[in-house]
């Protein structure tokens, strides 16, 4: 198996475990898509099955995936709702995050071409969910209780620091990574150099 199919069935595994995570909540949850778990595993999914084909030059999408993932998974433990071990939330809040992570550090070939801006722009995603779930009243965290204001204001700037904690790690861990060398099998052969 040469390296190219190798990254393509991880990814694929990648995909899987968030599209399993997101119909494991939708079995439980009537109205799982005001979660941001499921949305966050449902854009992984999608995400995943598009990297198993082809990966951007840019690492912009793969580091806003693994730091919102990060965020699934760190911030969970605070929100805790006594489901930590129930399957859909071991597949959203410890599998999925993980391997969306170590895709970033250890898999993808662009992690050195991030750029110093990039976990400013990675909050965006969260702050859009921030946005969706305050306009809309929603009610699905009670540490985002969207009638005390005043505590959903100074949470929601917890997370969001938080969140650009960890973008600045695996920006600094991406950064450090060399390029991953393109494997003999899949250069474009050279025109032999004549001499003489």
């Amino acid at each position: 198996m040469n390296q190219s199919t190798a990254v393509t069935l991880w990814r694929l595994l990648v995909a899987a475990c968030a599209f399993t995570g997101v119909a494991l909540a939708a079995q439980q949850y009537a109205v799982w898509w005001t979660a941001l778990s499921q949305l966050a595993s449902l854009a992984v999914g999608i995400a995943y099955l598009g990297l198993a084909v082809a990966e951007p030059r840019s690492p912009w999408l793969r580091g806003a995936l693994a730091s919102t993932m990060l965020l699934v998974a760190l911030a969970f433990i605070p929100m805790n709702n006594d489901n930590l071990w129930d399957p859909f939330s071991v597949f959203e809040h410890m599998l999925t995050p993980a391997l969306v992570v170590l895709d970033f550090v250890l898999v993808g070939a662009n992690q050195a071409r991030v750029r110093w801006w990039h976990p400013v722009t990675w909050l965006v995603p969260s702050a859009a969910y921030l946005a969706w779930y305050v306009l809309g009243g929603l009610d699905t965290y009670h540490l985002l209780d969207v009638d005390r204001p005043a505590a959903l204001a100074a949470n929601a700037t917890v997370l969001a620091a938080l969140l650009l904690a960890v973008g600045l790690v695996l920006y600094d861990v991406g950064r450090r990574r060399r390029p991953v060398p393109v494997p003999a099998d899949l250069e474009p052969a050279r025109e032999p150099v004549l001499t003489g």
